[in-house]
């Protein structure tokens, strides 16, 4: 009898909770054993998701300026430097000074081979090389620039004393070892923070460039649809 109490009273209750129609916020009616109460507010956080404003892919001018920046790893980098020699930017860095040398060798004392002399091989003037190692190198660019640096003094320190006619002027024996210290000293450590300069730049219009923004955006949904 007591059953069958309780189960007339259940169904007075759905029945009584169908006619009235209330909301599940406002029933306050209590609920049978095993019931759950609709969650109102379930609804609720994806609704304000959608609301909120969607961020775009492009930072702006000072937060590209930031996030250009890479702290070096300098022993990561050592380990990887064996196969950054061999990447495209390096070689062709390397072909520049090798290239401006061969000019002054083949055609001394021309305006255009002077040129390529103070433009790929002279120490800390010469950053074209530098230029093009920092820019293309996937990682270590200060690295990489420091080696161009070494090539480029070695090359200066040849032609210094061997084939120093074909420069145009010649040197006294007392500027010989600033020009060494030069090669050695200054030309490196200049050729180091062109390079990185140069990875900066590049990371910094990757980060900057409206383009390259939307491009990565557009790669990256391809990427999720997969």
């Amino acid at each position: 009898m007591a059953r069958a109490k309780q189960t007339d009273r259940a169904e007075a209750r759905r029945r009584y909770r169908q006619t009235t129609a209330q909301t599940p916020g406002d029933d306050d009616t209590e609920l049978d054993f095993g019931e759950r109460r609709p969650d109102a507010t379930s609804a609720k956080p994806a609704q304000a998701k959608r609301n909120e404003p969607q961020q775009t892919g492009r930072p702006g001018f000072m937060g590209a300026f930031r996030q250009s920046y890479r702290p070096p790893h300098v022993r990561e980098d050592l380990l990887a430097l064996p196969s950054l020699v061999r990447t495209r930017g390096f070689l062709a860095a390397i072909a520049l000074v090798i290239v401006g040398a061969g000019v002054v060798l083949v055609f001394p004392n021309y305006t255009g081979s002077r040129f390529a002399w103070e433009l790929l091989v002279w120490p800390g003037s010469a950053l074209a090389p530098q230029l093009l190692a920092g820019f293309f190198a996937p990682r270590a660019s200060y690295l990489l620039g420091l080696l161009v640096g070494i090539v480029q003094g070695i090359v200066f320190t040849i032609f210094l004393t061997q084939f120093a006619d074909r420069l145009g002027t010649t040197l006294p024996p007392d500027q010989m070892t600033s020009l060494l210290s030069v090669s050695f000293l200054t030309g490196p450590i200049s050729g180091a923070l062109f390079a990185a300069a140069a990875a900066w730049y590049r990371r910094f219009l990757a980060l900057s460039s409206p383009a390259r923004a939307g491009a990565g955006k557009g790669g990256a949904r391809r990427s999720s649809s997969r």
